[in-house]
């Protein structure tokens, strides 16, 4: 089913961000296809080649809450990076001055200035366009681009989020079902890179929960856009990407199980620098691109484009360029994760123990995951799918009820409290199938 324009409802947004992480999807086919015989070879390849998040860094207690001396350990940190920022801007600003700055310097800052007053032009426009939107947000109720009011029973504001856990509130985790949830996290930290020392902290910049049921059934890929309106344990109110800024991992897991009801067994995230080196280290992935667009000065093509991580990159985090903004955008990174997996394919992976090494090798480096996601634990996913021969990849987003305003007016995706509820009890349910035939997929 085609993916809903921002005009129809249900609706499914994103912004701006990072990257579809395939590589959990691509390891679970190959291992489920692959067979026992190769489990040894791959298995200290995987284990020890990538990154670890301990237990307690990425998993909430039982309560709902994450662990307090992880918190204070992140905040630490965090605040470390800011003040990092905040000298280095500081000496950049004392060592120049206006007589110091040069022609190219001098332009920049009259680019800037005409920038600034565009954009106060535009905002004076948008303030107008959107007055009667303005209007109900400052009585306390959010409303969609449609101004369409989404107040219910069990969302007295209507931004989606129900009354209980608003403000906030802490819950226990989900009780396991039976099937497997993992959080794949595409983030935007810069650690390592030469923006680090001008961009502090990390958020959320892709959002996707691979769901095995098990027993050979097919499993799904969900995207949640960052944008998202959500209750933050402990915090309140926000966009869902924010939750890994505010308290790393552990916090973003538990958004995500109070939103969906469901508990995450794994987690595994990569950041700019990682999805680049990977791509690379691949020899570049093979990506069907829709429609001919540029994009941060690569220009891509209509059909088959080879990319290297740079123009892989500017890909999967295009969105300014298209209509309908981060909707393409969604596509697209699920574009280049099908790229991922047919190129994986295509260098024998699933029929040659000494590819499949070879493979995880380039990919293991680049990627953090918690310390129980092993390569045993990933085959034992993939099992039940050897004697089937495969499985059928279904994709999906949440839907939302299009985008809108909060109360302190940032623009934001508008949770559809009934679809989410819906999936929320497929996912435990295991009738992930009666849900797609409502909502839809890819």
């Amino acid at each position: 089913m085609a993916e809903p324009s921002p005009e129809t409802a249900p609706q499914k947004k994103s912004k701006k961000g990072k990257i579809t992480l395939g590589v959990l999807l691509t390891l679970l086919l190959i291992l489920g296809i692959a067979g026992c015989s190769y489990v040894a070879s791959i298995s200290s390849a995987w284990n020890n080649g990538t990154q670890k998040f301990s237990e307690e860094q990425v998993f909430p207690g039982d309560d709902g809450a994450v662990n307090e001396e992880t918190l204070k350990e992140f905040k630490k940190n965090y605040e470390a990076a800011q003040t990092k920022v905040t000298e280095s801007e500081e000496g950049k600003h004392e060592e120049s001055s206006d007589q110091e700055k040069t022609e190219d310097t001098k332009d920049k800052d009259e680019e800037q200035s005409k920038d600034s007053h565009k954009s106060e032009d535009a905002q004076k426009k948008h303030d107008s366009d959107t007055s009667n939107t303005r209007a109900s947000r400052d009585k306390g109720k959010i409303v969609n681009s449609q101004g369409i009011n989404n107040v219910t029973e069990h969302d007295s504001d209507g931004d989606g989020i129900p009354n209980s856990v608003e403000g906030g509130a802490v819950t226990p985790r989900p009780a396991a079902t039976g099937a497997k949830n993992i959080l794949l996290l595409g983030s935007d930290s810069r650690a390592g890179t030469a923006e680090s020392i001008h961009v502090s902290g990390q958020r959320a910049d892709t959002i996707m929960i691979l769901h095995v049921p098990g027993g050979g059934a097919d499993p799904y890929l969900i995207s949640i856009m960052r944008d998202t309106w959500v209750n933050i344990p402990g915090y309140g109110a926000a966009k869902i990407n924010a939750a890994l800024n505010y308290g790393g991992v552990g916090l973003q897991i538990a958004t995500l199980e109070q939103l969906l009801g469901v508990r995450i067994d794994h987690v595994a995230e990569i950041d700019f620098s990682g999805f680049k080196s990977l791509t690379d280290a691949l020899g570049g992935v093979t990506v069907q691109v829709p429609f001919s667009f540029t994009a941060d000065s690569y220009s891509f093509t209509a059909g088959p484009n080879h990319m290297n991580g740079n123009q892989a990159l500017a890909f999967v985090r295009q969105r300014y360029a298209f209509s309908d903004g981060d909707y393409q955008r969604v596509r697209n990174q699920r574009a280049f994760m099908r790229g991922l997996l047919q190129t994986i394919t295509s260098k024998g992976a699933f029929t040659s123990a000494t590819e499949l090494r070879s493979v995880i090798d380039s990919i293991a480096p680049y990627v953090t995951v918690d310390s129980g996601l092993s390569a045993s634990a990933l085959f034992s996913m993939g099992a039940p799918y050897i004697s089937s021969g495969g499985t059928r990849m279904h994709m999906l987003t949440l839907p939302n009820a299009g985008t809108g305003w909060s109360v302190d007016g940032q623009s934001i995706v508008v949770l559809d409290s009934n679809a989410t509820a819906a999936l929320s009890q497929a996912l435990r349910s295991h009738t992930m199938g009666s849900y797609t035939a409502v909502y839809g997929e890819d």
